[in-house]
């Protein structure tokens, strides 16, 4: 039988300045032949959809892949192009017997606030009603009505950082294939829960409450799920519908499908004083504090400004503190300002340059930074992560610059890329094992790269679009209530459809 498989991912922050179609150009955009030619054999939902269609002997029609980092709302242009050739492609594809469809769950443009849900939408409409649609998610998915409407399933990633994209493509087709073969007929149910959690809180290489609720979530699967998925959305999000969301699915069994969606939903609600404990240090203090210590490095989080959050990664916050503290011991920090990186570059290694530097694009939380510091290094760099789940990916840093500001060494690049990986600041020549001080703009996935070197991790409280500080989050658009908005807030888990 005949399986159209697309991918179209983009997590959003409304906070952050819009994407366009060069981000995704700079990550990946693949289409047809392309798309498995480029991913079979991937750590992607796509690699995992055509290892289970072929073992099953279907044949997959590849229509596009699409992926751009966290970024804010796609513009105009981007939604439209990239929608279009979605469909375009479908309406193309002659008669097929099914859809597997990669999503991220969280995409906003600034035409559509639940994205996700207007594609779905739109693959139904175009697929009629009986053909099967199965869709996967990132587990920073916003569930909302109009996702669980138009979608047969859906399937999340289960652990963070996430390392199971192939294998949550072949969880979606294998109940696919089970409809296909006329085997299965899976049955979903699922449940908003009115909360949001800070990111930082959101590991499961941890002992913890948001360990203990992925664990809870995969442990359904001994009671009877075939497929679950504890939706614990990003909180950058200020939309209608924002919240934790629970999916159980189960083998034509609607009463425990909402029986353990009411489970997995009761957990998250049991979990949310601890999920949303968090100490937030401010800048000086931390600084302060890290300098005291014998050894380093202490790894610092300057997670308002998370480059993987959707953020520019241009605040010089945490810099300005630095230069305060005059530090005698060794401390690395990053700005993404390509005007600083060009300017080095202008006048070369072994030049002092007095400028300005950060908050371009970030002007609303924070303010420039006035520096004197030598060049050291300028180039165009990049890294290739050593995590796991993206192990071997090459990130690209653009034109770069190490500068000197006494004991202080701060890596100015052109794009905002991932700071998660110590590569990052070894591909030019620094050792974040040997610095007292290393920031990071990351909210989870650094902790499992730097939990081998770090002597201490702390998360700091600072301005910016990707604030932990969930509860003074500016939003307007948000349902209410909700909490922790909504401290007092009640909530009846029993109320799965």
């Amino acid at each position: 039988m005949r399986v159209i498989i697309a991918e179209l991912k983009q997590e959003s922050n409304t906070s952050a300045p819009l994407t366009t179609i060069e981000d995704f150009n700079g990550f990946h955009l693949f289409y047809e032949n392309e798309v498995i030619e480029k991913l079979q054999g991937t750590n992607s939902e796509i690699a995992g959809f055509l290892n289970v269609l072929d073992s099953k002997g279907h044949e997959a029609i590849p229509i596009m892949a699409a992926f751009a980092v966290s970024g804010g709302p796609l513009n105009s242009e981007a939604y439209k192009f990239l929608t279009n050739r979605l469909y375009s492609g479908i309406k193309s594809a002659g008669k097929i017997d099914g859809v597997l469809l990669a999503l991220h769950g969280a995409m906003v443009s600034v035409d559509e606030l639940d994205a996700d849900g207007t594609i779905i939408e739109r693959v139904r409409e175009l697929v009629g009603l009986e053909v099967p649609i199965m869709v996967t998610m990132d587990l920073h998915a916003n569930i909302t009505k109009k996702k669980i409407k138009n979608a047969t399933t859906i399937s999340g990633f289960r652990t963070c950082p996430h390392i199971d994209l192939i294998e949550t493509g072949e969880r979606a087709a294998r109940m696919l294939c089970g409809i296909l073969d006329g085997t299965s007929n899976p049955t979903m149910a699922w449940q908003k829960v009115p909360m949001v959690t800070p990111a930082c809180m959101q590991i499961d290489f941890k002992t913890g409450p948001y360990r203990d609720l992925l664990q809870e979530n995969i442990s359904l699967d001994l009671r009877g799920a075939i497929d679950s998925s504890a939706f614990t959305v990003q909180p950058w999000l200020d939309i209608p519908e924002l919240g934790y969301g629970a999916i159980v699915i189960t083998e034509n069994d609607v009463a425990l499908a909402k029986e353990l969606t009411s489970q997995l939903a009761k957990k998250m609600w049991d979990l949310r004083s601890e999920l949303i404990n968090i100490s937030l240090l401010s800048p000086s203090q931390a600084i302060e504090s890290a300098l005291k210590k014998n050894s380093g490095p202490v790894v610092m989080s300057d997670l308002a400004d998370g480059t993987g959050a959707g953020s520019p990664g241009d605040s010089s916050v945490v810099l300005a503190a630095l230069i305060a503290a005059n530090p005698s011991k060794r401390c690395l920090v990053s700005v993404c300002d390509p005007e600083v990186a060009a300017l080095a570059a202008s006048v070369g290694v072994g030049a002092e340059i007095s400028t300005s530097i950060g908050a371009k694009k970030s002007f609303e939380f924070s303010s420039p930074t006035r520096i004197t510091g030598k060049v050291i290094r300028s180039g165009v760099e990049h890294f290739r992560f050593t995590q796991k789940g993206y192990n071997g990916m090459r990130v690209e840093m653009g034109l770069c610059a190490v500068l000197e500001i006494g004991e202080i060494r701060v890596l100015v690049t052109s794009l905002p890329a991932f700071t998660t990986d110590p590569e990052f600041y070894r591909c030019v020549g620094l050792e974040p094992s040997t610095a007292q001080i290393v920031i990071v703009k990351s909210h989870a996935q650094f902790q499992d790269s730097y939990d081998a070197i770090a002597s201490e991790i702390v998360f700091l409280d600072t301005p910016g679009m990707s604030s932990d500080n969930v509860a003074h989050l500016p939003f307007t658009n948000i349902d209410r209530p909700l909490y922790p908005w909504d401290s007092e807030l009640t909530f009846d888990a029993s109320a799965a459809r």
